[in-house]
């Protein structure tokens, strides 16, 4: 799989797109194609990768983004994440006879936070009209999309999270390896973005109009949604969390996403790895080791700073802490296993010819989030605050009426002497702090190009910090591309090495060159990247 990735590359003069979606991917570059920013272009990405994708992200679910303004120096985090319900508290589901927030279902809703992110980002530095940048979602979700492979595979495996018949009579034909090649349609996203999209619509009237649909299904079905929770706007700008690397530095979003924790993971490899070669079995288990440090710190103490007080991640004593913990020699015993007693993403970047750029990864917890929504607007209701919270009092990321669940989803950026150089993510849960940091590290450490980092072997180390990793048992999943040497040694060092014909997420990757963009995905996931 990886050979053929030198001739994915693609570069372009004016801009490149890269997203897990060829209509959004084109939507976003008809957009810069008319004069359009990547700001603006980002915003039609995302909505069109709601239509193309609706297990894997939508407007009732969280997005974050890192942006890069042109001419300016300092980059700026975008975040919109979902909140917890003010009726959500630890006697709240224990009086309902939980030991913990369920994963899925009306218990498990965290309140939408996507199109507030739209808005603010229109707001803040959109040139076109809102609705022209929505016009090609709103087309597609009437007309349709086409059911593709992994659509409907995503589909089939997440269809048992549907509750309501109206979702399910919708998705579930087009669930079956039959369906690849039909047309899905959704008029439910349809209208929804009709609501959204009018220049006279202010957020706080749409607010109001969706609290007016979610309120009383949220009562029906026994949820902890108040009218209130809804008319709150959930998106901030603020600066990006950074780290520096030599001559470069690192961007992405701060708390409570897991941002946090790539930095430190890159900048603990940076401290220990004797400048080795991140790709040698020596550093792949030093880094497993790191990415098991930062975890277990996580749990311990990271959550929602507007809720918790934690310690700077980058500290050095935190650092120096966590270094201490590493053994360099052999596997650890996991910080995570054990831990609760009681992945669905998508990420796109965008470059336009003036210099700005986006990285931006948007969500709905699992596959279609808490399987219940608004049908008749197409509405699925994120599941983060299941997917990650506790009951546990005691515990950084205990549910609070309005807290901000711990969320897995970040994106980054690098920028170096001349400015921003690299844009980055992927999808993935938990992996995401992992097979970013492989990228990174082969990219600032290892000075490879781009292509060389994308097509070395991915490896992901288990149990993470999610709770959907809970139970599982500590291996090292590799690519089965990986050299049979290293894969021995990584044994030797108490790993079970587990090879898998394709390990992680897609990574995309942008590079803003002197003179032109490229661009390229590893082609794990279905998607377009394309300059002009």
């Amino acid at each position: 799989m990886r050979d053929i990735l030198r001739d994915r590359q693609q570069w372009g003069r004016n801009g490149m797109v890269s997203t897990g979606s060829p209509p959004a991917t084109l939507a976003a570059l008809d957009v810069l194609r008319e004069g359009g920013t990547a700001f603006d272009a980002a915003i039609t990405a995302s909505a069109v990768l709601t239509v193309a994708l609706p297990m894997a992200c939508g407007p009732g679910g969280d997005g974050v983004a890192v942006l890069h303004r042109a001419g300016q120096d300092e980059p700026v985090s975008l975040t919109a994440l979902g909140r917890a319900p003010s009726g959500a508290s630890p006697k709240a589901y224990r009086s309902r006879g939980l030991t913990t927030v369920p994963a899925t279902g009306a218990l498990s809703l965290s309140t939408p936070a996507l199109i507030d992110g739209w808005y603010r980002l229109h707001r803040e530095y959109g040139t076109l009209p809102f609705e022209r940048l929505l016009e090609p979602a709103i087309d597609l979700a009437v007309s349709g999309v086409p059911v593709t492979d992994q659509v409907a595979r995503w589909t089939r495996d997440n269809l048992a999270a549907l509750e309501q018949p109206r979702f399910r009579d919708l998705y579930r034909p087009h669930g079956s390896p039959d369906a690849v090649g039909s047309v899905l349609r959704q008029p439910g996203l349809a209208a929804l973005y009709s609501m959204v999209a009018p220049a006279h619509r202010t957020p706080e009237t749409l607010r109001a109009e969706l609290a007016d649909a979610i309120t009383p299904l949220s009562d029906e079905l026994g949820g902890l949604i108040a009218r209130a929770d809804l008319l709150v706007d959930h998106a901030r700008v603020e600066p990006a969390a950074t780290v520096r690397l030599g001559q470069y530095s690192v961007a992405t979003t701060p708390a409570p996403t897991q941002g946090p924790l790539l930095l430190q993971n890159l900048a603990l490899y940076r401290s220990l790895s004797r400048g080795q070669s991140s790709d040698r079995p020596d550093m792949i288990h030093l880094l497993a080791e790191i990415i098991d440090q930062t975890y277990g710190w996580r749990l311990r103490e990271f959550g929602d700073p507007e809720f918790v007080d934690f310690t700077d991640p980058l500290d050095p004593a935190l650092l120096a802490s966590l270094a201490s913990g590493v053994d360099p020699d052999k596997r650890s015993p996991s910080s995570c296993l054990g831990h609760y007693t009681e992945g669905d993403t998508s990420h796109f970047a965008v470059l336009d010819r003036e210099g700005n750029g986006v990285s931006w990864v948007q969500s709905l917890g699992l596959g279609f989030g808490s399987g219940i929504g608004v049908p008749e607007l197409g509405l699925f209701l994120g599941n983060r605050l299941g997917r990650s919270a506790t009951i546990d009092p005691l515990h950084p990321n205990v549910c609070a009426p309005g807290k901000r669940p711990v969320n897995t989803i970040f994106p980054w950026s690098s920028s170096g002497p001349e400015g921003l150089r690299w844009l980055g993510g992927t999808p993935g849960g938990d992996g995401q702090t992992q097979w970013n940091a492989q990228v990174l590290l082969g990219l600032i450490e290892d000075s490879v190009s781009p292509l060389q980092a994308l097509s070395r072997p991915r490896w992901t180390y288990y149990p993470g910090c999610d709770k959907v990793e809970a139970a599982m048992e500590p291996q090292l999943r590799v690519d089965d591309t990986m050299d049979a040497g290293t894969v021995a040694e990584l044994g030797s060092r108490g790993h079970e090495v587990v090879p898998k014909a394709s390990v992680g997420g897609v990574v995309r990757v942008l590079e803003r060159g002197r003179t032109c963009a490229w661009g390229l995905d590893e082609g794990r996931h279905e998607g377009l990247t394309v300059g002009w």
